[in-house]
């Protein structure tokens, strides 16, 4: 039987949670077999991988700082957080409207 690993465990909470994929997101293994891959349609946004004791998030964007998470429930609220800031990103600013005065 395949040993479960940081990486595999993280995918799966993520498969688990349906507003990933309704906000447009999706997750999958690595394209080495491992890993995680966080895209935003075709858009690569980044990966996770794993190491004996931690995962590290690699950005898609490299000038942007990367991420190391003991465990993998921190993982998945920053992974969520991460959504949650490309949501914000992309959707329009409201329109203050001038006041009468």
């Amino acid at each position: 039987m395949e040993s479960s690993t940081l990486d595999r465990d993280l995918l799966d909470q993520l498969e688990l949670i349906p507003e990933v994929e309704l906000a447009g997101f999706s997750v999958r293994e690595g394209l080495a077999g491992s890993g995680v891959t966080l895209l935003r349609g075709r858009s690569y946004i980044g990966s996770w991988r794993a190491t004996d004791e931690e995962l590290i998030w690699v950005p898609a964007n490299l000038a942007e700082p990367g991420r190391t998470m003991p465990t993998v429930e921190e993982a998945l609220r920053f992974t969520l957080l991460l959504i949650l800031k490309n949501i914000e990103d992309k959707s329009p600013k409201p329109q203050r409207r001038a006041q009468a005065g």
